[in-house]
């Protein structure tokens, strides 16, 4: 078997898998759409018999107005902040830098002397 027949095949392996999991993750997607129309005509029909067709409509406006509302903040909560300048100092710092150098010049030799076959 040639380089390229290896690649080749190693490249279709992969990216066949990754196609596999595409298509899976769309039809996840799809589906989960469908129930949640399907969910949400339901319970427009159960809350219509009870309180009429506008306050139905403004009732699963407000959860799906809510769900966003809730996604919204998760995501904003959990952004990437900028680093600032005093957490950029300390982690930059000539000083903090040699140590952390010693430190892991320290850590290497200890786990290379206890490997020694002569032991």
């Amino acid at each position: 078997m040639r380089l390229n027949q290896l690649t080749g095949f190693a490249f279709g392996k992969i990216f066949g898998q990754l196609r596999r999991r595409a298509i899976g993750a769309a039809l996840l997607g799809l589906f989960a759409l469908v129930a949640l129309y399907h969910f949400t005509v339901a319970g427009s029909l159960a809350l219509e018999t009870q309180y009429g067709l506008l306050y139905a409509r403004l009732i699963v406006a407000g959860v799906y107005a809510f769900a966003a509302l809730t996604t919204f903040v998760i995501l904003w909560a959990t952004r990437a902040k900028p680093i600032d300048e005093e957490t950029a100092g300390a982690l930059g710092s000539s000083r903090s830098m040699q140590f952390a150098m010693l430190a892991e010049a320290v850590a290497l030799g200890y786990a290379l002397a206890r490997k020694l076959p002569g032991r």
